[in-house]
C-alpha cells in the first residue's frame, strides 16, 4: 500500500455527542492542516459528517461510529488502527476528549529521540461561565488558582503531541493484550485513570524501543480540560473511587503497566 503522508492526526473521542459542540468548533479555527478522526463510543447515536461540518470543521475528516461501547482506551487505539487501515502515515498524533479544547497544535522541530512533546494545560473545575468564555476565546483564559487551574506541565496523554511511530507500535502490542486489559477494566468499580495509564504506556513503549528516547517540554498552553462533569456514573461505573482515589489509581496503573511490560519482555525474547 502506498501510504499518504500527513504531519498530524487529531483523534477525538466522544460518548456524549452533545459535547462535540465544545471541541469541534475550536478545531475548525486552526489554520494548520491536519486529519481529524472522531470515534463515537455511544452505539445508540450516530455522528455524521454533516453534523461536524455544521460545527465549523471543514478539513480532512474520518468518523468511526462504534457498534458497542468499548471505553476510552480502546476508542483511542481504534483511531490509531483506522489511520493505519486507510493508509495515512502521520508524524504526530494529538488526542482530545469531546468536552475539552485543543489550543495549540504547532509541530516543533525536535530530535527523532523525542517521542512526545509535553505542553501546559488549563483545567476548568467549577463554573460553566468559565467554560463558555474558553469556548469563545480559548487563549484569553486567566488562571485564578481555584476555578481555573494552570497545569505546568500537563503530564498526561490527552492534549500532548505523541510521535506516530510510537502510537502505531504501541497499538500492535495493546491488541495482543486487550483481553488482559479488559479483565482489569472489569475488576474495577470505578473508571480507570485512562489518561495516566496511556501516558505510562507511551513512556514504557518508547523506552523499550530506544532507551535514549525522552519527551521534550514546550512551554505553551496546548489544552483546556473541562472538569465540570459531576456525573457519578459513566460506562456503567463510578467516576472515581470514593475513598483514597490517589492510592487506588496508583495500584490500578501498576496493574496495567505490569501487563504491558510482560508483553514487551515476551516480544523481546521472541526476537
Amino acid at each position: 500500500m502506498i501510504r499518504k503522508k500527513a504531519n498530524l492526526v487529531i483523534g477525538l473521542t466522544t460518548f456524549n455527542n452533545e459535547m462535540l459542540r465544545i471541541s469541534v468548533p475550536a478545531l475548525g479555527k486552526f489554520a494548520q492542516k491536519f486529519t481529524l478522526v472522531i470515534h463515537n463510543d455511544n452505539p445508540v447515536t450516530t455522528v455524521s459528517r454533516r453534523q461536524i461540518r455544521r460545527m465549523g470543521y471543514c478539513g480532512d475528516l474520518h468518523i468511526i461510529n462504534s457498534t458497542q461501547n468499548v471505553g476510552l482506551m480502546r476508542s483511542r487505539m481504534a483511531i490509531v488502527q483506522e489511520i493505519r487501515n486507510i493508509g495515512i502515515n502521520p508524524d504526530w498524533f494529538i488526542f482530545c476528549d469531546d468536552d475539552d479544547i485543543l489550543v495549540n497544535i504547532d509541530m516543533p522541530d525536535v530530535s527523532n529521540e523525542n517521542f512526545a512533546v509535553i505542553q501546559n494545560a488549563i483545567a476548568i473545575r467549577h463554573r460553566m461561565g468559565d467554560m463558555l468564555r474558553a469556548m469563545d476565546s480559548p487563549t484569553d483564559i486567566d488562571p485564578d488558582g481555584e476555578n481555573i487551574i494552570f497545569m505546568r506541565p500537563n503530564i498526561g496523554f490527552a492534549g500532548n503531541i505523541i510521535r506516530g511511530t510510537v502510537m502505531f507500535g504501541l497499538n500492535r502490542i495493546l491488541q495482543n493484550i486487550s483481553d488482559a486489559i479488559l479483565q482489569i477494566d472489569d475488576s474495577l468499580e470505578y473508571m480507570p485513570p485512562t489518561d495516566a495509564i496511556m501516558w505510562a504506556f507511551v513512556n514504557i513503549y518508547a523506552k523499550h524501543v530506544n532507551q535514549n528516547s525522552a519527551p521534550i517540554y514546550m512551554d505553551k498552553i496546548g489544552y483546556i480540560k473541562n472538569e465540570l462533569d459531576t456525573a457519578r456514573m459513566k460506562y456503567g461505573r463510578l467516576a472515581r473511587p470514593v475513598r483514597n482515589p490517589d492510592e487506588h489509581y496508583r495500584r490500578a496503573i501498576a496493574k496495567y503497566t505490569a501487563i504491558l511490560n510482560s508483553a514487551l519482555d515476551a516480544a523481546a525474547l521472541r526476537g
